[in-house]
């Protein structure tokens, strides 16, 4: 196992130091089972409505910035817990 995949080292979290309020929430969010398994709930619908988006972020407090329609083509995408923080210089590794 890598250092960068090994949850036991410190350099491994090193970017937490520099997340915003909002990035470290996400950060807690999708390490949540409740929220991963509602995410996969939500894929399995198909598309990502209005309606259906406003119930989800309800539930789990979240807000959008962008109507779904405004989104892509797959907004869910936003919603994976497999995405870390969009900010990508926070990730950046030398």
């Amino acid at each position: 196992m890598s250092e960068d995949e090994d949850w036991r080292s410190e350099a491994a979290y090193d970017y937490i130091d520099k997340l915003t309020p909002g990035d470290l929430a996400w950060e807690f969010l999708r390490r949540n089972p409740d929220y991963r398994n509602a995410y996969r709930d939500l894929v399995a619908t198909g598309r990502l409505t209005e309606a259906i988006a406003q119930e989800f972020a309800e539930r789990w407090g979240l807000r959008f910035r962008r109507r779904p329609s405004q989104l892509g083509a797959n907004p869910a995408d936003l919603l994976d817990p497999a995405n870390r923080s969009r900010d990508t210089s926070v990730h950046r590794r030398t």
